[in-house]
Parts: C-alpha cells; sequence; structure tokens
C-alpha cells in the first residue's frame, strides 16, 4: 500500500487518497459490528464484511472474488443487515435468473428481516418493490426496463455473477452504467475470465473515475500488457486494484472450513415445463387416488411408482418426456457453476438418476468444450476410467449415475459435487458424496443439489425434515416396493 502510495497511482482519483490506502492495511483492527445472523460468520467471512464496510465508508466499489462455495451472499447479507431497516432507500440485487430463488432461500435463513420483492415475471410493480429493503432482480430486467430503473436511486446496486457485464459493450454493462446509487459492489468468482477489457468493464461500474476512458485504459495497460507482455505495467496495474478486489481460495481458508458443506439450490421451471407438469401432475393425482380408493395403497404401488418416477423426470430432465422439446433450465445452471469452478480449476463430479440427463449434460460439456468422462452401468473398464480422472489433470468433470457411481470408488480429485436430481433415499446421496469426502482427500468439499421448484423434488426434500424414517423405508434398494407410504404422503406428494 505504501508502494501504491508512494508513486500517486491513485491520488488525483480519491479524495484524501493517503488515509484511505493506509486504511486498508488496519481493516483487521476496524470497529465494523458484525450483525446478528442466523448463523456464525467464518473468521475470513467476518474479514471480507470489514472489508466491505470499509469501501461503503469512504464511496468506493469493490470486487468480492471469493472462491466457489466460500459464502459471497452470507457476506453481502451481513453488510445488508448492517444497512437496514436504518436506510430508506432500496438495494437493487442484480443476479442470473437462476440465482432468483437461492437469494431468497438465503435471506430468509439468515435474516428473515430484510424484507424483499422479486422483480420478475410478468406481475411486476416497481413501486411496491421499493417499498421493500432490497429488490432482486435479473441483468435482463434491467436491460429491459431500464428507462425506469434509471430515474431511481438506490443505496447499494450489488451484481452477483458480474461477469455478466464482462463484455464493455453489451447492453447489460451498458444499461448497470446507467443506475444511480450511494453504493456499488459485485460477487463474482471469476471477475476475470479471459482478457483485461473484462476488467475495465467491472471497474467503470464499480469506481467509474479509476482509470478514465476505455481508450485511456487500452493505452495504459491493456496494449502493453496483453501485446508487449510488460511486467512492470502488470505490476502497476496489479497494485493498483488491489485493494477493491478481495479474493479468497479454498486453500488459503482451508482451516477455517468444515470438511464438508452441503447446499441446495432451487430452481424455477419454464413457463412450457410449469404447463406439462401440471398437466401430469393433476392426470396422475386422479388415477392414483381412484386407484387407491379402489385397491388400497398396498395394490397401487405400479400407479404411485409410475407417478412419482414421471413427475421427477419432468421437474428434472425434461427432454426425456417431451422428444427433447422442453429444455431442462437445471442444465443452465449446473453450467454457470461449472465455468466458474472449472476456472479456478476444480475437478467435479455431477451424479443423476437418468441416462437422458448424461446425454443432455455431454452435450453441453462439448459445446462449451470442457473434458469429461463418463460412467453408467455399460462402463466396462470402470478402473481405468476413474484412474484417468483422478490423474488427468486435462479432465476436470466426471459425468455418473449415482447407482452406478454411489459405491466403491475413490475420486478425491473432485472436491465439488453436484447432484443433479435429488434422491428418495438419503444414504444413497450421501454415499455418492463421500466418493469424494473420504480418508485421502485434502481440500473441503463442496456438495450441490439441484431441487426445482413447486415440484415433486421440493416435497421429497420436505418430507425428508418431517418424516425422516419414511425415506429409508420409501422404496427399496431395486424400487420395487413402497414402504409406510399412506394416503395423507400421496396427497402431499400429487397434490397441488
Amino acid at each position: 500500500m505504501e508502494e501504491l502510495i508512494d508513486e500517486k497511482i491513485a491520488a488525483e482519483i480519491f479524495p484524501k487518497s493517503r488515509e484511505i490506502f493506509l486504511g486498508f492495511n488496519n481493516i483487521k483492527n476496524s470497529i465494523f459490528e458484525v450483525p446478528v445472523l442466523n448463523a456464525q460468520l467464518r473468521e475470513y467471512q467476518k474479514q471480507g464484511y470489514q472489508w466491505i464496510r470499509y469501501l461503503q465508508q469512504h464511496g468506493l466499489g469493490g470486487c468480492l472474488a471469493d472462491d466457489m462455495g466460500l459464502g459471497k451472499t452470507i457476506q453481502t447479507i451481513a453488510l445488508l443487515a448492517s444497512v437496514y431497516p436504518e436506510e430508506k432507500k432500496s438495494t437493487l440485487i442484480v443476479m442470473p435468473k437462476s440465482l432468483l430463488f437461492n437469494w431468497e432461500v438465503e435471506i430468509n435463513k439468515f435474516k428473515p428481516e430484510l424484507t424483499y420483492y422479486v422483480y420478475h415475471g410478468a406481475n411486476r410493480d416497481l413501486t411496491e418493490a421499493k417499498s421493500k429493503h432490497l429488490i432482486l432482480t435479473t441483468y435482463a430486467m434491467v436491460r429491459n426496463h431500464i428507462k425506469e430503473f434509471k430515474e431511481e436511486e438506490f443505496c447499494y446496486i450489488i451484481l452477483d455473477e458480474s461477469q455478466n457485464i464482462k463484455n464493455l459493450n453489451s447492453q447489460a454493462a451498458k444499461a448497470v452504467m446507467l443506475l444511480q446509487s450511494k453504493h456499488r459492489l459485485a460477487l463474482s468468482g471469476t471477475p476475470l475470465e479471459n482478457h483485461l477489457g473484462e476488467l475495465y468493464s467491472l471497474f467503470r461500474f464499480l469506481n467509474p473515475a479509476m482509470f478514465g476512458s476505455a481508450d485511456d485504459f487500452n493505452r495504459y495497460y491493456a496494449a502493453p500488457i496483453q501485446r508487449d507482455n510488460d511486467k512492470e505495467v502488470m505490476r502497476e496495474l496489479r497494485k493498483k486494484i488491489y485493494p477493491f478486489i478481495l479474493r479468497r481460495l479454498k486453500r488459503d481458508v482451508l482451516q477455517d472450513l468444515p470438511d464438508k458443506i452441503e447446499q441446495t439450490l432451487f430452481v424455477e421451471m419454464t413457463r412450457e415445463q410449469k404447463v406439462f407438469y401440471e398437466q401430469r401432475r393433476s392426470f396422475y393425482y386422479q388415477t392414483v387416488k381412484s386407484q387407491i380408493a379402489q385397491n388400497g395403497v398396498q395394490k397401487s404401488q405400479f400407479f404411485i411408482l409410475q407417478a412419482l418416477n414421471e413427475l421427477r423426470q419432468i421437474a428434472s430432465i425434461p427432454e426425456a418426456k417431451s422428444d427433447r422439446h422442453i429444455i431442462s433450465p437445471k442444465r443452465e445452471i449446473i453450467m454457470e457453476n461449472l465455468l466458474d469452478i472449472l476456472a479456478n480449476n476444480h475437478k467435479v463430479l455431477i451424479f443423476v438418476n437418468y441416462l437422458q440427463a448424461i446425454d443432455c449434460l455431454s452435450e453441453d460439456l462439448e459445446k462449451a468444450g470442457i473434458d469429461y468422462l463418463i460412467m453408467t452401468g455399460a462402463t466396462r473398464d470402470r478402473k481405468e476410467v476413474v484412474q484417468k480422472f483422478q490423474d488427468d489433470d486435462t479432465v476436470k468433470v466426471f459425468l455418473m449415475t449415482l447407482r452406478t457411481g454411489g459405491l466403491g470408488l475413490n475420486l478425491t480429485a473432485a472436491d465439488y459435487i453436484f447432484i443433479f436430481d435429488p434422491w428418495w433415499n438419503k444414504a444413497a446421496e450421501n454415499q455418492a458424496i463421500d466418493r469424494s469426502h473420504r480418508i485421502g482427500q485434502d481440500k473441503t468439499v463442496f456438495s450441490y443439489k439441484l431441487v426445482t421448484k413447486h415440484t415433486i423434488e421440493e416435497k421429497i426434500i420436505e418430507l425428508q425434515k418431517v418424516k425422516t424414517n419414511l425415506f429409508e423405508s420409501l422404496i427399496s434398494s431395486d424400487d420395487s416396493a413402497i414402504k409406510s407410504f399412506d394416503e395423507k404422503d400421496v396427497e402431499f406428494m400429487l397434490g397441488a
């Protein structure tokens, strides 16, 4: 910091720059009190909170760029809990559509006193939204309704997955520059993916005066670094942005983490998927009820299994039941997360229950140019495939069915796991996670379960909470028998 000040890199840009930059060295001794949440922040998360508050105090923008899974959202919620209810202006949080539900879940879980409005879909009301502390919306909404948004003044504008504005000339990047706020914050596990122009686009949003015009940035930084590999200019740029990007990798905070972290990612159905799902749910609801009335629960197993299985497929991989006309939104979420994770050099396991999911995800991985391996019941050379994933650094993704990969494998090269669709038996999911989380694993394992909102998948999760014994005995290991499944459960699972 002292070197940065002495060379006057930022002296002309920020008032009292010397005191502000020196202050970055003393953030750990700051007096910003962490607000009460329904969780205890880890030590590095407290430091992240203190850093954001310091930027806020001095009217500066910053990018929280922690590795995926380290809790960027909870650090941000801590910040917002320190702002509200005293602050009267709303905060606008912009994100990919796939994250809307997860923000809702996290707010309700960690700080339910924060009020929020989801500004998305057909029934939107900006006046009502402004009566809440937080407005959750998407990049597409901001882009398409910038005329309305640019007239408002917000307390904070927070961009989640801020790499969405990496293209300086994109409509999304131009739109967010028109938004007005006292404070700005960006969240991204990959703040720089391809070239330095992305960094300029990010800082034009965070601290607009910092680098001047795009031509200035290209002349003084991008061209010398990318064209001439000028190490001195690169060093100067690194020093200039250093105070405004906080990045911790898993290995940096490993001693502060438990050895396994599990999280649920909620997914919203597309419009076509909702219509299709409701048609089949209504059909099976009537059919199963009729069968139970005539024959009782035990003799209606076939119809119950058929109903549950088809609804699970429509919720998770609707391609299988619609001749591929309906695309699963889970695929987009998986790919968004994968690009972030792989950019930070991690390896990933993806468990699915249906072969159609493997086909679809394979297409997506190939389109993205990502090397991957597959294991199903038809795989003969399992040992060689496992060894290749463990030893070959170029292969980052291992795609497999839960049945095939759930037992007997040692896959400690991976530290991120995705369960594409929840399984009835929680023990089967745990066994899958334990392919990576086992002796020999020296990294914290992050496990993500994708659950489609307002479907049988969400009801499975809810039932697991209130009726834990049901899921150990609901379906036997060969899926041939239903036990302990009464009419109330049928009503709950298949009802509207």
